[in-house]
């Protein structure tokens, strides 16, 4: 009697730890399931549903600014309408105008307004992409610079020689062309005042010459101004852009052209800059105008004022250029502008930055006389700039 109760016991305290784990198993089960649920509910529909929206628009490239881009269709439709571009040249890219930045060990300088961050790199080879059905193409300037020969391959393999028919006066954009009798693949010129940060972009170029490359990213900021011409307003993005990539086209998910891909920052990752499209437009009309006189040079390095500098020199709103280098025999050393100098004003207008002063600079021609206040050891004083004309 006392072996079977100890069995009987035995068999039901078995009993019930199988049904205390069966228990624990079962909440562990509902525990799980819950926990999925909320796991679904609170990220896939979102991902989810912008997912199976893109994918069930009509138009795929018309799905753009959500969700996940359908790029296989959209790639193949933009890629015919970029081209690689190769030159000769006999000696190392200069200036193309006063405005341009020119090529150092391949780092960009700036002569005249501004210094230009020494990592700041634009390539001499690069891409470009048809601008209409006859054959003219839009790439940056500083690629054909200098060019002695250049030749341009579409996206069959053919090529042909190619020549310039324009440069725009202020930012770095030249409209060059070729001679067929092929009709080519033209891309769509977008809107570039809408495009906004956040939004997919698509970069289509020809990196370390290693032929058609697509780079796929978002637009990461806007107004970038970089020091290489008065006119700087590049849009950034992190759609990888490379030496090569230079005069390619930055490809909203509509299909449209709203960035040339011009400039990156060698030290940085992820950080390419393009000129908004619309510019283009303005360099188109270049060509139908006959070379206008080059734009006023006045010849120094200029640094922004801060907080703490305007209120070391004593100023009561924080305005004005510092003076950081004066080049020699320049229309500013001959004016007696000298380093440490504040410039305040140009012909009445107070200056605000770096940026704005350039902007004077270049509405000027060699010849115009400006009236510039500047303050040297706490003493103001006016003087007359005659504009010169970069030597470049």
């Amino acid at each position: 009697m006392l072996g079977r109760s100890r069995v009987r016991k035995s068999t039901v305290v078995n009993k019930r730890k199988a049904r205390n784990l069966k228990t624990k198993f079962r909440t562990g089960l509902s525990l799980i399931h819950i926990l999925g649920i909320l796991f679904v509910c609170l990220f896939s529909p979102s991902m989810y549903n912008s997912c199976v929206n893109a994918s069930d628009r009509n138009d795929s490239i018309s799905s753009s600014k959500g969700g996940c881009p359908d790029l296989i269709d959209l790639i193949k439709q933009l890629s015919p309408s970029v081209v690689s571009i190769s030159v000769e040249r006999n000696e190392e890219p200069g200036n193309v105008s006063d405005s341009r930045a020119e090529l150092d060990n391949g780092h960009a300088q700036r002569t005249g307004q501004g210094k230009v961050n020494e990592d700041l790199r634009l390539d001499s080879l690069g891409s470009g992409f048809f601008c209409d059905k006859e054959g003219h193409i839009i790439t940056n300037a500083h690629v054909v610079d200098s060019a002695q020969k250049i030749t341009v391959t579409i996206s069959t393999g053919k090529s042909w020689p190619a020549r310039v028919m324009a440069v725009h006066p202020s930012v770095d954009l030249a409209l060059i062309k070729i001679d067929s009798s092929e009709t080519q693949e033209e891309a769509r010129i977008g809107n570039s005042s809408h495009v906004e940060v956040g939004e997919w972009v698509l970069a289509v170029g020809n990196p370390f010459g290693l032929g058609r490359t697509v780079t796929f990213g978002i637009v990461s900021g806007k107004g970038r101004f970089l020091g290489l011409g008065p006119e700087d307003n590049f849009i950034q993005t992190d759609a990888s852009i490379n030496p090569g990539n230079s005069g390619g086209p930055l490809f909203n998910m509509a299909g449209e052209v709203i960035g040339v891909n011009t400039a990156i920052i060698a030290s940085g990752k992820g950080m390419g800059f393009s000129i908004p499209s619309n510019y283009i437009q303005q360099l188109i009309e270049q060509k139908n105008r006959r070379p206008n006189n080059r734009e006023g040079w006045l010849g120094v390095y200029v640094e922004d004022i801060d907080d703490d500098r305007a209120r070391t020199l004593g100023l009561g709103k924080r305005n004005g250029v510092f003076v950081d280098e004066v080049l020699g025999a320049t229309p500013a050393f001959l004016a007696g502008i000298r380093k440490g100098d504040l410039i305040l004003s140009a012909n009445g207008n107070a200056i605000k930055d770096g940026r704005h002063l350039s902007s004077i600079v270049s509405a000027t021609k060699p010849g115009d006389i400006v009236r510039m206040e500047i303050v040297r050891k706490q003493v103001s004083r006016t003087i007359e700039v005659v504009m010169g004309k970069s030597t470049e």
